[in-house]
Order: C-alpha cells, then structure tokens, then sequence
C-alpha cells in the first residue's frame, strides 16, 4: 500500500495528465470551430494539428490515465469495487477507451487524410465534412464523460458498498504485470516494423526518361500490393489501386494516388493519418515505373 507523500505525488500526477486531456479536447473542439474562418486551403494545416494532438498527447495521456487509476485502485484503500463511485468510473473508463480507439481515432485519421489529399478542394467532398462532425461528436462525449470523472472523484457518491467483492491484490498484480508485459512486448514490435516501412526509401524517378504506357508495379510487406500506373509525355496521368489491404486505414492511404498525380513525383510524404499503407503504395507505383524506363 501507497504511504502519504506517495499517494500524492500520485495524485497529482493523476490530476496533471487529467488536465492535459482536457485541455486537448477543448482545444481540438475549439479549432474545428475557428477553422471555418479561414480558406479551405488552410484546413490541412489545422486538421494536421489535430491529428497530431490526439495521436501524440490524447492517445499516450488517455493510457496513462488508466495506468494511475489502477495503481490507485491496486495500492491504496479505495480499490476496484469497493465503492459504488469507483465502479462507475471504470465503467467510464472502458467506454472511453471504447469510443477512442474505435471511434475517434479513425474520424480524426480519416479528417487529417482527407484534407491532405484534397487540400483546397476537401469542401466538396461530403465525406469530409462526415469525418469532421464525428471528430466534434467524439471529441465532446470524452470532455463531458471526463468532467462526469471529475464530479464522481469530488463528490464520491452513493457510498460503500455493503457485499464486497474479494477480491485478491497479488493475483490482480502478477496479472496486471503479465498482460502489461506482453502488450509492451507486442506493442513495441509492431512500432519497428511500422517505422520500417514508413522509413522505405523511395527512388527519384526523371519521368523524361519513362517511356509512354501502362505499367504494372508491386510492393510485397505482408501482403501484395499491387497498381497500375498509365504514363504520357512524360506524366502521370492515372493511377489504379489493384491490390491492397481491405481496411478503413488502407482505403485512406489510397488517397496517395492523388497527391503522386498533383505533385508529379513518387518521393512525397505519405498520407496524414494512413502513413504505413500510403509509403508502401508509394514503393508500388515506384516498381511500375521503373519498369517503364527507356
């Protein structure tokens, strides 16, 4: 059990990554609201912001938010189920974990790609606007479930509860280090490989030296990905996604065709919000043309 100057420092430890949650929610709520003042050409550099505050600070802040509930629960006298209040916030804490991966995480990707792909143009598009409704949606249910957390913390109604559940810290511990041993393991694994293929190189390509015609280019990284890539005059003037991944992140690093045909090269930064799929599309289309050289 957690000594006095222990349970605090835990506390306010709690409190500060509470607060930074906070404050990164409102500040995502209020720059939706502040977007519509300015171009549609600015959108991205916004939408990209966004995305870049829930992946690096709302993700990270959110795990170790639970990590301190439950050294508060394993470690100190209020533990899992002892009290009413504690259950309903763990109840809470699950839906939101529910509602960030599964429901924040691919609206945010989905706004940051999209208004990367189509930039100026991303007003037109319906799906645009679909991703960012969700974005505000999601952004408000974790701010209001979060105050709902802090009034439940404060006000720690409803009481004791009168039959207890034993329940036994050592096997709660050793489990809770196992399984957090093994997603650390799996977790950090994954990450590499990600990093991986986001770091393939990619071949600057003189499109004067690429012969007129369709080509048929493949990039093998667990899966065959496959395009074709139609040349004229030296420009790309098509590209076909043949083969790939059949998920809501691989579909959204289709959009990288886009910005190959607009930019007229391959060495472009990869998708905002799908970067692993768009890069090894990018080594696709590089093998197509290649294969076109004069």
């Amino acid at each position: 059990m957690f000594k006095t100057p222990g349970k605090r420092i835990l506390l306010s430890f709690h409190i500060i990554l509470i607060s930074i949650w906070l404050g990164s929610l409102t500040s995502i709520l209020l720059l939706q609201i502040c977007k519509r003042s300015l171009p549609a050409a600015h959108f991205f550099v916004v939408d990209g912001f966004i995305f870049a505050v829930f992946d690096s600070v709302i993700m990270y802040v959110s795990i170790a938010v639970a990590i301190s509930g439950l050294l508060f629960s394993m470690f100190t006298k209020w533990g899992f189920f002892k009290f009413r209040w504690i259950t309903v916030k763990w109840i809470a804490i699950f839906l939101l974990a529910i509602i960030i991966i599964f429901l924040a995480s691919p609206s945010i990707n989905g706004l940051a790609a999209f208004s990367d792909v189509f930039r100026q143009i991303c007003e037109s598009n319906p799906d645009y606007f679909t991703f960012e409704s969700k974005v505000v949606f999601y952004s408000s249910i974790q701010l209001a479930t979060l105050v709902f957390l802090i009034f439940l913390s404060v006000i720690k109604p409803w009481g004791i509860r009168k039959q207890r559940l034993k329940v036994n810290r050592k096997v709660i511990i050793s489990s809770g280090l196992i399984i957090g041993i093994l997603l650390a393991g799996s977790n950090i694994m994954q990450y590499l490989q990600l990093q991986h293929y986001r770091n393939l190189p990619i071949t600057e390509i003189n499109l004067a030296q690429v012969a007129d015609g369709s080509f048929i280019g493949k990039a093998n990284y667990g899966f065959e990905y496959e395009v074709k890539v139609d040349v004229k005059n030296n420009i790309i003037e098509n590209i076909e996604i043949l083969k790939n991944r059949d998920n809501f992140y691989a579909r959204l690093a289709e959009g990288v065709k886009y910005k190959i045909i607009r930019e007229q090269k391959i060495n472009i930064d990869a998708v905002t919000g799908a970067t692993t799929t768009s890069k090894i599309l990018m080594k696709a289309v590089e093998d197509a043309i290649l294969s076109g050289g004069k």
